[in-house]
């Protein structure tokens, strides 16, 4: 009897060391099966196909065709849904295997593939059809439940068939993974609960967002029921002179606004967690002056739209968000236009800038290259989120900006030529500001003679910001005024020039109340280019903030000389 004890032990002893080896054989398969080196471009443009196939599955194989704008609704709800679905479940694994994102890319852009099984889940359940997986819109107490039950107690005529399996694949798969990895069923089943309650949160969000509405506004969330819900995202609301979206695209137009702002938030978190240095050297290499400078165009292109349009402000969320998500957007096609110019600019910059990203090895052309059309691609989806029309504006800046520094146009090599495109680009900044308020998507009702004086005013300053880089330009065979005509008589032309823009102010809004102050200014503004003891400080671009602020006080002169009626 106890031989057969001993016998039993070693059996059961043998068998879980098998299994053991199994598990570690099967941790070296998946290693194998997930290459390392990947990039984040090409987890973001997989990512984008596969979103496309999600969006051919649900619009195209399981039904008719739909209308185009059916399509491009869906096609932007699927990527921003599980977009920030994905990178969610990214930090979950990056906390419980305790890497860092960016060894994990590989991973993720395999699991990013279960996106495209809910419809086919459904297609074989229903032969052919596929199932309205729509989100939980549930009190506090209903959502318990289906929670407790995973997704069940739906109300009638919502089926989560396809989307169920899937959730539950996935977090079986997430907790091997972990297991395989770490051997600790402990920390496998806890990183299946916290994947599973993220994923709950995600198809319950705009319950979760009601609820915390319904606090911030001093009121019980447990008064709240699905036709709050309904109510709150599914009532088309007036959004600026963007208009009301329509009853039919209401939910998916203003979640997705919520949905951009936390994806952006995400990513940025998931950057941070790879590489601190190369965050901070982007966020250190973004031109504050001029960051600032296109953020007082947006505000002055508003401020415009707002003066002749000002029944078109609707104090309300929506309105808020869109447009924190167009500043946004702003600030990421800046950024992403600050990395091509350091990639074409990198000769200049050896010289010039040596303190910049590309000249300190912080990141490889081949890492700056994919950041900035990374960038670039966010800041046109972000567009898209609130306006078609103001994604062709910034689709515009983005191409007056290659067309700028890259070859083979590469037009900052000729001097006016570079100013008057920089301030085309400057424009489209304005334009997208105004067409918040203007109501009509169209520039035909712009104040055409205000978008005069910006681009002569424009083209005649700008060339202040080439003082610093003569010796790179130099050498790089650009052609720029304090070249061509020396530093000294280089400033004098530059000041003129500036000096010129302010008092022509005059004359372009005509109106002469402004003529001694557009003199001061501008005399103060020349005197800054040309007074010999801040040469150096010329030279270094130190003194274009300065110039700036003097531009920034003059117009709030000006606004309250021409619109003293509206601010009294």
């Amino acid at each position: 009897m106890f031989g057969l004890l001993i016998s039993s032990r070693a059996g059961i002893m043998g068998g879980m060391t098998g299994i053991k080896n199994k598990f570690k054989k099967l941790g070296k398969n998946l290693a194998n099966i997930f290459p390392q080196e990947l990039s984040p471009l090409f987890l973001m443009l997989n990512f984008l196909g596969i979103i496309g196939l999600r969006t051919f599955e649900d619009k195209f194989l399981a039904s008719s065709s739909s209308p185009w704008e059916d399509v491009m609704i869906e096609l932007m709800h699927n990527f921003l849904f599980f977009s920030l679905t994905s990178l969610l479940v990214w930090l979950i694994l990056s906390f419980f295997l305790k890497k860092k994102p960016r060894e994990l890319i590989s991973l993720v852009a395999w699991s990013n593939l279960l996106v495209l099984l809910p419809p086919l889940f459904d297609m074989v359940k229903t032969k052919g059809n596929v199932f309205w997986s729509f989100y939980l819109l549930s009190d506090i107490k209903t959502l318990f439940w289906q929670f407790l039950t995973i997704f069940g107690n739906l109300p009638t005529g919502i089926v989560y068939f396809g989307t169920k399996i899937t959730f539950l694949v996935a977090i079986f798969l997430i907790m091997l993974v972990i297991y395989t990895k770490t051997r600790k069923i402990i920390k496998a089943l806890s990183a299946g609960l916290v994947v599973y309650i993220a994923l709950f949160l995600m198809g319950s969000f705009p319950s979760w967002f009601v609820f915390l509405a319904h606090m911030f506004q001093g009121k019980s969330p447990w008064e709240v029921n699905a036709i709050t819900i309904v109510q709150f995202f599914g009532s088309p609301v007036e959004i600026l002179g963007f208009g009301t979206a329509t009853l039919k695209y209401a939910f998916a137009y203003q979640i997705g606004m919520i949905f951009y702002m936390l994806l952006i938030f995400l990513a940025a978190a998931i950057f941070y967690l790879n590489n601190k240095e190369k965050f901070w050297a982007i966020i250190k290499n973004a031109r504050f002056p001029q960051l600032i400078y296109h953020l007082g165009l947006l505000i002055v292109g508003m401020g415009l739209g707002f003066w002749m349009y000002p029944q078109n402000w609707h104090s309300n969320l929506f309105s808020i968000l869109a447009i924190s998500i167009v500043a946004i957007n702003i600030v990421l096609a800046w950024l992403a236009s600050v990395v091509f110019n350091d990639i074409y600019d990198y000769k200049i910059d050896i010289i010039s800038n040596s303190y910049r990203p590309l000249q300190k090895k912080i990141f490889t052309m081949e890492e700056y290259w994919q950041l900035g059309i990374i960038l670039f691609i966010l800041s046109l989806i972000g567009s898209m989120t609130v306006s078609v029309f103001g994604f062709i504006l910034l689709l515009a800046y983005q191409i007056v900006a290659w067309f700028y520094s890259a070859p083979p146009y590469r037009l900052k090599r000729f001097p006016l030529i570079a100013t008057f495109f920089s301030a085309i680009a400057s424009l489209l900044i304005l334009f997208l500001g105004f067409i918040m308020f203007s109501g009509e998507e169209k520039l035909a009702i712009f104040p055409w003679r205000i978008g005069f004086m910006f681009l002569f005013g424009l083209t005649l300053s700008l060339p202040m910001k080439d003082f610093r880089d003569i010796e790179g330009d130099r050498k790089d065979g650009v052609l720029t005024w304090p070249i061509i005509l020396g530093y000294d008589l280089g400033a004098k032309a530059v000041g003129s020039g500036i000096f010129i823009s302010f008092v022509m102010s005059v004359f372009f809004l005509n109106e002469l109340k402004l003529f001694w102050w557009a003199v001061l200014f501008g005399g103060i503004s020349f005197w800054i280019v040309n007074n010999p003891a801040w040469k150096g400080r010329m030279k270094k671009g130190e003194l274009v903030g300065w110039i700036l602020s003097a531009a920034m006080i003059y117009a709030l002169v000006m606004a309250k000389i021409l619109f003293a009626d509206m601010i009294k």
